[in-house]
């Protein structure tokens, strides 16, 4: 007997099923491609592993956390990710030091990972006990955090960021450009 109510209820169950699954011309799923660019604006997260500890390291948002699952479900066993705004930078010295982090010690693999995240910040700001929190694990070793204080002596035995090439200010470009070329 399906009555008035039958209809009522046919009606709101509906009304939350109809969402429409959008392809892109490649034949990716837009909601998927969505969410991944979502976690780029999360903050900046590195992740890496040696062959005894693994060892995030995070600019203070929500905590230290990284996963590289994708909303496809698939799943990567990474030995260094980064994740977040601005983690291209982070993965470049990730990919450039990748050899070194399977046989360092934990204080090695901690610098390394607070290496890759500064990369993550603009030239005026560096890594501080405000804005770190780091997260390790490891052989015999319970996840901990590190936050505030406990991330100082990470910090202090962290070399000066190097110092990148200064663009020329425009007038100067423009000077080089008018001086005739040697030949």
């Amino acid at each position: 007997m399906v009555g008035e109510g039958g209809r009522k209820r046919e009606k709101f169950r509906n009304q939350y099923d109809n969402d429409v699954t959008v392809w892109s011309p490649q034949g990716r799923i837009h909601q998927i491609e969505y969410a991944m660019e979502a976690v780029k604006q999360g903050s900046a997260t590195v992740g890496l592993k040696s062959k005894t500890h693994a060892v995030l390291v995070a600019l203070k948002d929500m905590g230290p956390h990284i996963f590289q699952t994708c909303p496809s479900a698939n799943y990567f066993d990474c030995k260094a990710m980064s994740i977040g705004a601005r983690s291209q930078s982070a993965r470049t010295y990730l990919e450039r030091h990748m050899t070194e982090f399977t046989d360092c010690n934990l204080n090695e693999l901690v610098k390394h990972g607070l290496r890759a995240l500064r990369e993550t910040l603009p030239a005026e700001q560096d890594l501080t006990t405000k804005n770190v929190s780091i997260g390790i694990v490891g052989k015999d070793m319970e996840f901990t955090i590190y936050d505030d204080d406990d991330v100082a002596p990470f910090l202090e035995g962290l070399e000066e960021r190097p110092q990148r090439k200064p663009v020329p200010p425009v007038e100067e470009a423009v000077e080089k450009a008018e001086e005739p070329m040697e030949h």
